[in-house]
Parts: C-alpha cells; structure tokens; sequence
C-alpha cells in the first residue's frame, strides 16, 4: 500500500513564538520547534489499484 504524507503548516502565531523562543534560548528551543513540526505530518494508506 503507498503512503501519502500531507503535512499541514504552523500558523505565523506559532512560527513567531518556536523563532522567538530558539533564538532567546540559545537554541536550545530546537527539539520542540522540530517536535512540533514532525508531529503535524498525517500519514494516509492509499489502497492498491485493482490489476485487469
């Protein structure tokens, strides 16, 4: 079965805030920005065609 990987975007609010926070932590704001980021990727199992 192939996957389908549809990420959906961090609103501006939020990107501000991760930016904000990485750059007045030094970086070590990173993980969570990272964490965020992977954690809005859906992953959907397309089923297999039909073969004639």
């Amino acid at each position: 079965m192939p996957k389908i990987k549809t990420r959906r975007k961090m609103g501006w609010l939020l990107i501000g805030f991760h930016w904000t926070m990485i750059v007045c932590t030094i970086g070590l704001w990173t993980p969570v920005y990272l964490t965020g980021r992977r954690r809005r990727v859906t992953i959907t199992y397309a089923p297999d065609a039909p073969t004639l």
